[in-house]
């Protein structure tokens, strides 16, 4: 059962409506920004080498919550030479175009041919935009594990395909935009569950929920019949609200 309250939901009251509008075997996950470590968080990098992961083991209820990462010299980011930029703490290493590609015999690494050419690869590193930390640190939580809002910027969620489409066509429920209300971008996983929903990528804009993840390494976490959706925090509070008055109810 579906319970919706009437005032302005929650990030708790959001995540939970989702998931049990679409009858969800994980639970959403929130993105936020601090200057402090929160109180019994622990470091992505203390977990897995890769940051994704890591939140979708806190989904399936695998790790418990809050994990945080953070530009810390004491400590490696993740596993990708792109990480800590897509986070927008660095600026993107000039040996990833190479990598997304055919290779650089310059720095002698074979290339993963996402991309089919070291041109085509720079350009679209270009076209991301800038990004912008969110804070010192970039924290992640279960949604049912927040009593109040510090800032939640966008809301993850993983499920199956049957869920997936009627997430989107809840999205689509009160909006007259066809086109650009959901995306597949490219880029990493991270990015797509986190960098593009969360606004911190310049060219992603803001109303706009981020559907993947495209990047093929997520072969090795995700389960293969599951994907990821980013949600803007206001167009998830949106979709949260429309559900007693959707097609998932009605």
């Amino acid at each position: 059962m579906v319970v919706i309250i009437k005032d302005r939901l929650s990030i708790r009251q959001i995540g939970a409506v989702l998931a049990n509008a679409v009858n969800m075997k994980t639970r959403p996950v929130c993105v936020y920004g601090s200057d402090h470590i929160p109180e019994n968080a622990v470091s992505s990098s203390l977990l897995s080498d890769c940051l994704a992961f890591n939140i979708f083991q806190m989904a399936d209820g695998r790790v418990k919550g809050p994990i945080y990462a953070g530009d810390e010299p004491s400590q490696i980011f993740c596993r990708c030479l792109g990480g800590p930029a897509w986070f927008g703490y660095k600026e993107f290493d000039p040996r990833l175009p190479g990598l997304m590609s055919t290779g650089s015999e310059a720095t002698k690494q074979a290339g993963k041919h996402l991309k089919e050419n070291e041109n085509i690869a720079c350009e679209t590193y270009k076209a991301v935009g800038e990004i912008k930390p969110l804070g010192r640190y970039v924290v992640m939580r279960r949604c049912d594990d927040l009593q109040e809002d510090p800032g939640v910027k966008c809301i993850i969620c993983f499920a199956g395909g049957e869920q997936i489409r009627d997430l989107c066509a809840l999205a689509h429920f009160s909006s007259h935009d066809v086109f650009n209300l959901i995306s597949v971008p490219w880029g990493s996983a991270c990015a797509t569950l986190v960098t593009y929903p969360a606004g911190m990528a310049g060219n992603a804009g803001s109303a706009r929920i981020h559907l993947g993840p495209t990047d093929p390494s997520a072969r090795g976490w995700l389960p293969e019949n599951c994907l990821a959706m980013g949600i803007p925090v206001e167009i998830a509070r949106k979709m949260a609200g429309d559900v007693e008055r959707s097609f998932l109810v009605k």
